[in-house]
C-alpha cells in the first residue's frame, strides 16, 4: 500500500493538470434544438482570470448561464441544458453571488483545488454560490427545492474571510441526485460576523461527503427532509452543525474539533443517526430539544449513536432546558459504543428507551473495516492523464439519441476491461441501445456531468413476459471489480420488459484487512430515470394523469419491468448516492405537470455484502426496495415514495402476472390479514376509515440476514394524486402498510398462480430511525402490524427509534 501511494503521489506531481481539463470534450445535448449547445465550460475560456485580483464574478456567471440555460428565466427544470462548469487552479475573486442553474456540475481540479474568494465589498447574500436564489421577499425559491435534481459541487475551496457581516458560502436547497464532495470552507472567526459554510433550509436530498470547515458562527446549517452525510470535519466553529429541521438524518465519520457546540438539534428535528465519529475539545457535543424522562412518548428527536469518541468534552448530551443529560470527561476520553433515545420495538413496543446499551448495536463485522462501517468516496482518477481515458466517441458512439450505439458501447467496455490502465469516458449525450450493454469485470466508467445517458428502447425491452436487461454488469458467476460513476440509465417509450441494470458480479474481497487493497466494486451517482425527460416519449403529451378514469393504464406509458436487480451471484458492492426514479412529473414542463408512468419493481437485492449509502427509490408499482435471501446489507438513510396514482389502479396493476422467480409480492395474500384501524385515536388525531393495502411497499425484507438500516424514510403522500391523506389531521391514511419484514404469514406461501414460495430464515434485522408518512402501519412483521403512526408522532413524519427482529 505504501509503494502504491508513493506511485500515486509521484504521478500527481508529474501530471500538470487534471484530466478533465485536457481531455477532448465532445458532449452534446441531442434533444436541445440548439445544436451548437456546449455542455463543458472552462471558466477561464469565458474570461475568468483566477489571479485573486481580477473580479471574476461576471465571467463565472457567464460560464454557468450561457446557452439559454434553465435558470432565472422562469424555467423550473430541464434536462435539455446540462452543464459541467470547470475551474482550473487559481483564486477566483467574486464581488456578487455566483448563481448556479438547473442541472449544473461545478467541478475544480482536485490536485490543486481552486479557491472562490469573496471580496471585502461582497454584499449580504444568502450564498456566495447560490444554487437556488429567492425570487421575492416571501422566501419563494427559483426552483422548487424538492425538485432540484442532478447537481454537484466538487473540489472547490470557498473563502469568505474578507466578507464582513452575514454570508453563507453555499446556499444549497437540494433534492435527489445532488452532492457536494471534497470541498473546503474558510469562514470568518470574528465575533461580529455571521458566516456559515453551507446553508440548506429545504429539499429532499441527498449526499455530502469529504468536506472540511474552518471557523464560522456555524460550520453548516442543515434543514431538509432527509440526508446522508459522511466524512465531515469541523475546526474552530462556534457551532459545527445547526440542525434546522429534518425527518431523518444520518451522519457518519464526523470529526468535530475545538468547537463550542457539536450538533445542535433543538429545533424541529425528527431523528438523527451518528456513527463512527469523534469530538475533541468541544464544550457540548450534542444538544437536543427532546426532554428527558419516561413522560416523553413522542417520536420526535430520536437519537442513535454508535462508535463515537468524546475527548475533552464536558457535556456529551444536553437536553431541553439546558440539563446536561450525559456528562463527558473534561480532560479525558469517553466512548459511546451504543446510545439510543426514542421509541423502541424489539420487536414489540412502543417502549421509551433512553440510555447506553451496546447490545442494540451488535452488527456483523463483515460490514466494517476495523470498528467502523465501510465507506468509500467516488473516485476522480486525479492521478491519471487524459490519455488514460477512452472516449465513447473514439468507438463511434454517436450519443445523439437516434443512432443505435449498442455495438459501440460494448466494444468500448470490452476494450477497457482488457486494459487495466484505461478508463471509459462517456461524453454527454443519449446513447440509444436496442440490446443489452454488457459491462465486463475489471471495467471503470465515468460519465460527463450526469449528462451521459444510456437509453434502452425497442422490442427486446418491451415484453413484460420476458424481462431483458438494458445494462448487465458481469455475467452470473463472474468475478472481478467494476467502478462506475456519473451515469444515468433510462428507457424510451413503451418498454414494459426492461430491467435497467442487472448486477451479477462477485468481487472477491471478504476480509476486513483486504478491503483497502482490494476494495468492493462501486457505483457512485449511477441513477435510473424513467420518463419525464425530453426524448423519453413519456411526458405530458403521452402520459398525462387520469385521476377521473377508474383503473386506466396507458400501455404506451408502461416503461420498465424493474430498475435494478442485484442478483444472488453478486457480492461486495458499494453504492452511493443512487436515485432510482420513475417520473411523477415532466421535468421539461415549467408547471411541473404530473404524469403517470408505470414501472413494476424498484431495487431487488439478493446478493451479499452490499452497502447502500444515501440511496432513494421512488414510484414503482410493486415495491421500492426488496431484500430476498440477502445477507450483510448496510443501508443509510434510504428514501421511498409510493406512486402518486395508486390506488387508481391498485397494485399490482398493470403488472398482474406475478414473477415468482423474482419474488413479487402477492397482494391478495399479503393484505388478507389487514385489520380495520378506524377506531384508532390519539387526542384530536383520528384515523379516517380503512385505507387500501394494495399499494406499493416501501421496503420488503424476506429471508435475509444481518441487515442494518441506519435511517429510512418511507413516504406515501398521495391517494390518486390527492394529498389530503398524508396529514396528521387525516390520520396518515394514504395506505395501510408500507414496510414488511420477516417470513410471510406461513413458513411457505402459495402464490396466486399455485407456486409455493419458501420464506424462512430471516434473522438479525435492525432498523434505526424509521420515518414514515401516510401509512397507518409503520412495520408489518409476518403479517401482523407491529407499530403505528399514532404511537410515534414526530414531525410531519412519524418516527420510530429502534426496531429489532
Amino acid at each position: 500500500m505504501k509503494f502504491f501511494s508513493l506511485l500515486v503521489a509521484l504521478a500527481a506531481t508529474v501530471q500538470a493538470t487534471f484530466w478533465m481539463e485536457d481531455i477532448q470534450h465532445s458532449g452534446i445535448s441531442p434533444f436541445n434544438s440548439d445544436k451548437s449547445y456546449t455542455v463543458f465550460r472552462n471558466v477561464k475560456a469565458h474570461g475568468a482570470k483566477g489571479d485573486g485580483v481580477t473580479d471574476d464574478t461576471d465571467a463565472i456567471n457567464e460560464a454557468i448561464s450561457s446557452g439559454n440555460r434553465c435558470g432565472g428565466n422562469g424555467c423550473v427544470g430541464s434536462t435539455l441544458t446540462p452543464a459541467v462548469v470547470y475551474f482550473p487552479p487559481g483564486t477566483y475573486l467574486v464581488s456578487r453571488p455566483i448563481i448556479s442553474y438547473y442541472y449544473t456540475q461545478i467541478i475544480g481540479d482536485p490536485n490543486d483545488m481552486p479557491v472562490i474568494k469573496g471580496s471585502a465589498e461582497f454584499p449580504w447574500s444568502n450564498g456566495m454560490l447560490d444554487a437556488d436564489p429567492y425570487v421575492d421577499a416571501t422566501g419563494s425559491l427559483t426552483f422548487k427545492s424538492t425538485n432540484v435534481f442532478f447537481r454537484q459541487i466538487r473540489n472547490i475551496v470557498f473563502d469568505t474571510r474578507d466578507i464582513s457581516g452575514t454570508v453563507n458560502a453555499v446556499h444549497w436547497p437540494s433534492a435527489q441526485a445532488t452532492s457536494i464532495q471534497n470541498c473546503v470552507f474558510l469562514l470568518s472567526t470574528r465575533d461580529e460576523d455571521m458566516h456559515t459554510g453551507i446553508f440548506m433550509e429545504e429539499g429532499s436530498g441527498g449526499v455530502m461527503n469529504d468536506l472540511v470547515f474552518y471557523g464560522g458562527r456555524y460550520g453548516a446549517q442543515f434543514g431538509n427532509q432527509q440526508y446522508t452525510m459522511r466524512n465531515l470535519t469541523f475546526n474552530g466553529c462556534k457551532t459545527a452543525i445547526q440542525q434546522i429541521w429534518n425527518w431523518g438524518w444520518t451522519y457518519k465519520s464526523l470529526s468535530i474539533n475545538n468547537c463550542e457546540i457539536g450538533i445542535n438539534m433543538t429545533s424541529d428535528v425528527g431523528s438523527v443517526v451518528l456513527l463512527d465519529s469523534q469530538f475533541f475539545n468541544v464544550s457540548k457535543a450534542l444538544v437536543t430539544g427532546r426532554s428527558c424522562g419516561k413522560t416523553n412518548t413522542t417520536g420526535k428527536g430520536s437519537l442513535m449513536v454508535e462508535n463515537v469518541q468524546y475527548t475533552n468534552v464536558p457535556t456529551v448530551l444536553e437536553s431541553m432546558g439546558g440539563k446536561a443529560f450525559l456528562l463527558g470527561d473534561p480532560s479525558g476520553t469517553v466512548y459511546d459504543w451504543g446510545y439510543a433515545r426514542g421509541n423502541l420495538y424489539a420487536p414489540h413496543g412502543p417502549e421509551l428507551f433512553e440510555g447506553r446499551d451496546p447490545s442494540y448495536f451488535n452488527q456483523p463485522h463483515t460490514l466494517k473495516l476495523g470498528n467502523t462501517y465501510y465507506e468509500r468516496s467516488k473516485p476522480q482518477y486525479e492521478s491519471y492523464p487524459a490519455s488514460a481515458f477512452l472516449s465513447a466517441r473514439q468507438y463511434k458512439a454517436a450519443g445523439d439519441g437516434v443512432i443505435d450505439d449498442t455495438a459501440a458501447l460494448n466494444s468500448l467496455f470490452l476494450a477497457v476491461s482488457k486494459n487495466s490502465s484505461k478508463i471509459a469516458f462517456l461524453d454527454a449525450g443519449f446513447y440509444k441501445v436496442t440490446d443489452t450493454v454488457n459491462i465486463p469485470p475489471n471495467t471503470r466508467i465515468v460519465g460527463e456531468g450526469l449528462a451521459a445517458v444510456i437509453m434502452g428502447t425497442g422490442p427486446k425491452f418491451s415484453d413484460a413476459k420476458n424481462p431483458y436487461p438494458v445494462v448487465k454488469i458481469g455475467q452470473p458467476g463472474e468475478t472481478g471489480q467494476i467502478e462506475m460513476s456519473d451515469i444515468i440509465v433510462s428507457t424510451q417509450g413503451a418498454t414494459a420488459g426492461a430491467i435497467l441494470i442487472e448486477y451479477n458480479l462477485n468481487t472477491p474481497t471478504t476480509e476486513n484487512q483486504c478491503r483497502e487493497a482490494h476494495p468492493p466494486s462501486g457505483l457512485w451517482d449511477v441513477h435510473i430515470r424513467i420518463g419525464g425527460f425530453a426524448g423519453s416519449g413519456l411526458q405530458v403529451a403521452q402520459c398525462l394523469t387520469t385521476p377521473t378514469q377508474a383503473n386506466y393504464v396507458n400501455p404506451a406509458c408502461i416503461a420498465a419491468y424493474m430498475s435494478v436487480h442485484v442478483t444472488k451471484s453478486a457480492s461486495n458492492l458499494y453504492v452511493e448516492n443512487s436515485w432510482l426514479w420513475v417520473a411523477d412529473h415532466d421535468i421539461e414542463d415549467w408547471n411541473n405537470t404530473q404524469i403517470s408512468v408505470f414501472a413494476g419493481r424498484g431495487l431487488l437485492v439478493e446478493g451479499s455484502r452490499i452497502w447502500l449509502v444515501g440511496t432513494a427509490v421512488e414510484h414503482h408499482t410493486l415495491y421500492q426496495y426488496q431484500l430476498v435471501n440477502a445477507s450483510d446489507i448496510w443501508m443509510g438513510q434510504i428514501q421511498t415514495e409510493t406512486p402518486y396514482y395508486q390506488p387508481n389502479p391498485p397494485a399490482p396493476a398493470p403488472f398482474t402476472q406475478q414473477d415468482v422467480a423474482r419474488w413479487d409480492p402477492d397482494f391478495a395474500f399479503d393484505c388478507k390479514a389487514t385489520i380495520d384501524h378506524g377506531a384508532i385515536t390519539k387526542g384530536n388525531l383520528t384515523l379516517q376509515g380503512n385505507p387500501p393495502c394494495e399499494m406499493a411497499w416501501g421496503l420488503r425484507i424476506l429471508s435475509s440476514q444481518n441487515v442494518v438500516i441506519f435511517g429510512a424514510g418511507l413516504y406515501s403522500f398521495f391517494h390518486n394524486y390527492n394529498t389530503s391523506c398524508s396529514t396528521l389531521e387525516s390520520g396518515e391514511n394514504c395506505q395501510s402498510r408500507i414496510f414488511w419484514v420477516g417470513p410471510s404469514l406461513e413458513n411457505t406461501q402459495t402464490a396466486t398462480n399455485g407456486t409455493t414460495i419458501q420464506r424462512d430464515g430471516l434473522s438479525s434485522v435492525n432498523v434505526y430511525n424509521l420515518n414514515t408518512v401516510g401509512s397507518v402501519s409503520m412495520i408489518t412483521r409476518q403479517g401482523a402490524d407491529m407499530a403505528f403512526w399514532h404511537e410515534n408522532v414526530a414531525t410531519f413524519a412519524s418516527t420510530l427509534a429502534v426496531f429489532r427482529f
